[in-house]
């Protein structure tokens, strides 16, 4: 019984960490060659430039898995992580989510 109560503080811990996260589907991958932190230059970039989500409303972000060489075409999620939850309600419509012009689906 003291297990399940430890790992179910430690689930709800877990899920308030989150709740201030977008997923964003389809955002292009940096360049293979670039170090990793100008990968995550990039992918701030890509936030700020495409998205068009201010500096002041990010905090950080980065990418979910693995990247799989044998799918040319594919890129992983790319997480972002706003400063505070009504943020996320903003830009995730609710947490519906929804498409940038670009064709790029955010969801929470």
């Amino acid at each position: 019984k003291q297990w399940y109560q430890r790992r179910v503080r430690a689930d709800k811990v877990e899920r308030e960490k989150r709740r201030t996260n977008v997923v964003v589907l389809k955002a292009p991958e940096p360049k293979k060659d670039s170090t990793t932190d100008q990968k995550k230059s990039e992918d701030m970039e890509f936030c700020r430039n495409v998205l068009k989500i201010p500096s002041k409303d990010l905090d950080t972000c980065w990418r979910a898995g693995k990247i799989d060489n044998t799918k040319p075409d594919y890129s992983r999620p790319l997480i972002i992580k706003l400063k505070n939850e009504g943020l996320v309600q903003e830009w995730t419509k609710d947490g519906k989510g929804y498409r940038t012009d670009r064709g790029h689906r955010i969801n929470k």
